[in-house]
């Protein structure tokens, strides 16, 4: 399978995901953002211009999906797409030291993006008019908390999806006709 059919079929999955499953794992009201989650993983695979165009395609789908018509969401998910490979590389210069890290820098980058996220929704809440809490904020950081732990059990998901391969095994009797064939030509 081509590595632009997996990252097609990852981008649909997250999106669904997102659109239907996270109303069911909601803690106190506030869902992960299956998202993020799932470009910050693919970026480890794919590098920033694979998580830029896969960030692009799952805002698209993801906006024609729930109804918006202002695409804040294309602009947010395709810098995420594109910055969390960046900031993988970052952090593991600043990390060079540390065993084990790459479920530690995994961990804070998807900490950091959804926050970064979440506080630019408020802060578009607010600027047309809508009354915004301490506790928005506060449900904010809970939602980039529990994406944050979601990253490990999705990373077990996402894992066979970019590094499976196919295999097609042929029929017995396919076989037989090959071997025929093969036998018949001079």
């Amino acid at each position: 399978m081509s590595k632009a059919l997996r990252l097609t079929l990852v981008a649909i999955l997250a999106c669904v995901a997102q659109t239907n499953l996270a109303g069911y794992i909601r803690i106190a009201g506030v869902a992960p953002d299956l998202m993020i989650i799932a470009l910050v993983l693919l970026t480890s695979y794919t590098g920033s211009y694979g998580g830029f165009c896969t960030g692009s395609l799952m805002a698209l789908l993801y906006d024609a999906s729930v109804g918006y018509v202002l695409a804040i969401n294309l602009v947010g998910y395709t810098f995420i797409g594109y910055i969390a490979s960046k900031l993988r590389v970052a952090f593991d210069q600043k990390l060079r030291k540390l065993k084990h890290k790459s479920d530690l820098v995994m961990t804070l980058i998807c900490f950091l993006l959804v926050l970064v996220r979440e506080v630019l929704d408020v802060g578009y809440l607010f600027l047309i008019g809508s009354e915004q809490s301490m506790v928005t904020l506060l449900r904010a950081l809970f939602c980039a908390l529990y994406s944050a732990v979601l990253i490990t059990p999705c990373s077990f998901l996402l894992r066979p999806v970019m590094t499976g391969h196919l295999h097609v095994r042929k029929k017995k009797s396919d076989l037989i006709e090959d071997s025929d064939e093969a036998g018949r030509q001079p």
